[in-house]
């Protein structure tokens, strides 16, 4: 397992992918898992070029007038969202009121309406493409997962075959009276506030990760940059139900960073849930005499639908 400067762990999921040394690799994902949530992969087999291809057509869509971009939106927060709209730290703290400085184009599969832009079929075969091999590569990734608890690797397949997944194409504009905030501004001066992933993982690219940070276990805020043809794994609230917190469902921000303070920014984070009808309850090998579940079971869906209604102000419904 090598470490990047940022210290957060680089794992090659080839021996995995090649069948030469599963194991090998879910064991390093479990150490990973255990001790902060978040790594990094490489040997995934998506080409930059694809990732690149990515961020060529998000630009465009960014540049697009307001009113344009605005002829995209659907409930769910799926569709266009504009700075200020989303509030993701309310869904840990409900009185926030804090806004994330950032725009969105939130897609998922299938492709319709008001859900991805019209008349750019560029964007959208592009992020097509994309999407099938990120969620082809979440598949793979939780079946390491299951390796990784000592389970079948099967034993997720069931409660994902028909998973909850969202592109998020996320655009953070130029900010040119942006001033670097001191250590007690930083809550309420992040482009993005302080949160977890609602639901297994997410599966991040951005060409320039500066300024994404990771909260240890020892409570220390952990800076988490990724060379460019690496992604940014970390598990969310459900897969930390799911193993007792066993797995830390870890919270991050993205905060201004010295290198890059004022700068555009863009990542392109795919998130992964599990079947909405799944029933997320403590899995086997992670409670027991002593260490109770600690957690009730709940839905997925029903877990979703409060995430995302806390973030967006108001009750959404999952379609």
């Amino acid at each position: 397992m090598n470490q990047t400067p940022s210290a957060i762990p680089v794992i090659d999921i080839s021996p995995y992918l090649d069948g030469s040394n599963p194991k090998h690799v879910a064991n390093q994902i479990g150490r990973a898992c255990e001790d902060i949530g978040f790594f990094m992969i490489k040997g995934h087999g998506i080409p930059l070029s694809l990732l690149r291809q990515v961020e060529a057509e998000a630009t465009c869509f960014f540049d697009l007038p307001l009113e344009t971009k605005q002829k995209t939106m659907a409930p769910f927060g799926l569709g266009y969202m504009g700075q200020g709209i989303e509030n993701v730290a309310a869904t840990l703290k409900e009185k926030s009121t804090v806004k994330d400085q950032k725009e969105s184009l939130n897609v998922n599969l299938p492709v319709r309406e008001k859900v991805w832009p019209q008349d750019m079929p560029s964007l959208n075969d592009t992020c097509k493409e994309y999407y099938h091999r990120v969620e082809q590569l979440a598949g793979q990734l939780m079946k390491l997962f299951a390796l990784a608890l000592d389970l079948e690797e099967t034993f997720f397949d069931d409660k994902v075959n028909h998973a909850f997944t969202v592109l998020r194409l996320l655009n953070y504009p130029t900010q040119p009276e942006a001033v670097l905030p001191t250590q007690e501004q930083m809550e309420t001066m992040t482009r993005n506030a302080e949160h977890t992933d609602y639901g297994t993982l997410t599966i991040l690219w951005s060409p320039d990760s500066r300024g994404l940070q990771a909260r240890s276990r020892q409570n220390q805020w952990v800076d988490v940059i990724a060379p460019q043809d690496h992604f940014i794994i970390n598990i969310g609230d459900l897969m930390s139900n799911w193993t007792n917190d066993k797995w830390v469902s870890t919270l991050h921000r993205v905060v201004p960073h010295p290198e890059t303070l004022g700068q555009k920014r863009m990542s392109f984070p795919f998130f992964h849930n599990p079947n909405p009808d799944a029933l997320i309850e403590c899995i086997p090998g992670c409670f027991g005499e002593g260490n109770p579940p600690k957690y009730k079971p709940v839905l997925a869906k029903e877990h979703l639908e409060m995430k995302v209604s806390k973030a967006l102000g108001q009750e959404e419904k999952m379609e």
